[in-house]
């Protein structure tokens, strides 16, 4: 069922998601990591989620033709991932954010050695 919520839809979207899910002023991984490119981002960043993860439900997805947004529970804690071919952006809490941050750092010092 189509949503009447404006923030569901085009220019707003997904803000929405981000507000359903407590995730509005959450920590931006591209901000953390300023010195990674998207791509940089976009390549490590599903190796970094799974050596973290430890419980993970799927809460809300967005598909359309040039890829999607979701908002999984990973390990009890939101976190919002973007996927489409304009961008790619990770939203996520403090905590979280943190041991996502460690694992892609964990990920680029090994890849140096």
């Amino acid at each position: 069922m189509p949503s009447d919520d404006p923030e569901d839809h085009f220019p707003l979207y997904p803000l929405g998601m981000l507000r359903r899910h407590g995730l509005v002023g959450a920590q931006d991984l591209a901000q953390r990591l300023p010195d990674w490119s998207e791509q940089q981002l976009r390549g490590a960043f599903w190796r970094a989620y799974a050596s973290i993860r430890e419980t993970e439900t799927e809460l809300e997805r967005s598909i359309s033709i040039d890829g999607g947004e979701k908002v999984m529970r990973l390990n009890g804690q939101p976190i919002f991932v973007s996927e489409d071919c304009w961008n790619f952006e990770v939203v996520a809490g403090a905590e979280l954010m943190d041991r996502l941050v460690a694992a892609l750092e964990q990920q680029r010092a090994a890849q140096a050695d």
